[in-house]
């Protein structure tokens, strides 16, 4: 099932810490990304939400609190910083699960996100699977991750798998997924790539936050800078911050009402 050791769980059981670290010291790096996958989405007060894997909880700073968020997670470590960290006492709750069987009831769902988390399980379907079983009829998954030929995913491959003690590969979304997703069940499948920004202060903070991120212990933060400025590149923001060319593919499909 998920239990290979470049498993999602195997991976963040053993530098999760690193990567709330970096979100911790950085929180609003990533809020293109993160507004990004709520793009389009209709959110009101009660609105049933899961978001799996959740990682430490940083998707719910952007959602309205009236929101019924429910995050599911594989790690441990990731659980374990959730509860000691900014998110002790959250009114969302957060649950250790399997990603082939959710805590949740058949039909209960409005919507289900998964950021940025997918490419660390090779075999996609029992997660689709269930996701589908949770959401009502009408309910939408969003999903984003790197597509297997972009920039993204060479650069996760590549550069930061030779300079990453743990090696770095990923099972990133390609036909195969929207396939996986239509053998769930799901209908109106839409699927495109966006391009956005990471955001930092400097060319070097981005080298800092992706050390952690990426656990990169075989570089130094002015390496990696220089090594995100010959594979992605930055561009200067309009606030005159320093923003790191970004990409994910972003995946959205209904269950339908019949």
């Amino acid at each position: 099932m998920f239990d290979s050791a470049d498993s999602y769980q195997d991976i963040f059981n053993q530098r999760a810490d690193a990567y709330h670290q970096a979100m911790l010291n950085w929180p609003d790096a990533r809020e293109q990304e993160f507004n990004a996958i709520l793009q389009g989405l209709v959110i009101t007060a009660g609105t049933r939400m899961l978001d799996v894997p959740a990682g430490g909880g940083y998707l719910a700073s952007y959602l309205p609190h009236n929101v019924q968020l429910h995050h599911l997670e594989t790690s441990e470590l990731f659980a374990r910083l959730f509860d000691q960290h900014c998110h002790s006492g959250s009114r969302h709750p957060l649950s250790l699960c399997s990603l082939d069987h959710l805590p949740q009831a058949d039909n209960s769902t409005d919507i289900a996100l998964s950021l940025a988390g997918l490419h660390h399980t090779q075999n996609k379907q029992p997660l689709f699977d269930e996701i589908y079983r949770c959401l009502r009829p009408g309910g939408m998954l969003v999903l984003a991750d790197a597509h297997a030929e972009s920039a993204t995913a060479r650069f996760l491959d590549g550069w930061v798998n030779t300079h990453n003690s743990m090696g770095h590969h990923g099972w990133y979304f390609d036909q195969h997924t929207l396939e996986q997703l239509r053998n769930s069940g799901f209908d109106d499948i839409k699927n495109e790539n966006r391009d956005y920004h990471w955001c930092f202060d400097s060319v070097l903070q981005a080298g800092e936050y992706c050390k952690l991120m990426f656990g990169i212990d075989r570089a130094e933060a002015c390496e990696i800078s220089d090594a995100l400025t010959a594979g992605l590149g930055f561009d200067t923001l309009a606030d005159g911050r320093t923003g790191l060319r970004w990409q994910l593919h972003f995946i959205t499909a209904c269950k339908p009402v019949d």
